[in-house]
């Protein structure tokens, strides 16, 4: 079993050889992170061209950040107007 072993350590082994200069694996990998970016970069803002989305808007029918008539923050939900 040894002799095998010995065998098999003796013989000519060479590396396994990269299929391309090494280089080219820093050019692929690049190209596909630029890639990966320009697909990332072609959903911004998707979210804002949803005309049927409704998470913008308050239930008393402000939007969110918007003010009342008054100046004041539109009314809470559940409480009566103090006018």
């Amino acid at each position: 079993m040894m002799s095998v072993f010995f065998a098999a350590a003796e013989g000519e082994s060479h590396a396994n050889e990269l299929w391309f200069e090494p280089i080219w694996f820093g050019v692929i990998a690049a190209l596909a992170f630029a890639g990966l970016l320009a697909l990332l970069w072609s959903f911004r803002n998707t979210l804002a061209l949803d005309p049927h989305s409704d998470h913008d808007k308050a239930d008393d029918g402000t939007a969110q950040g918007q003010h009342s008539a008054d100046g004041g923050p539109g009314p809470i939900k559940g409480q009566a107007s103090q006018h």
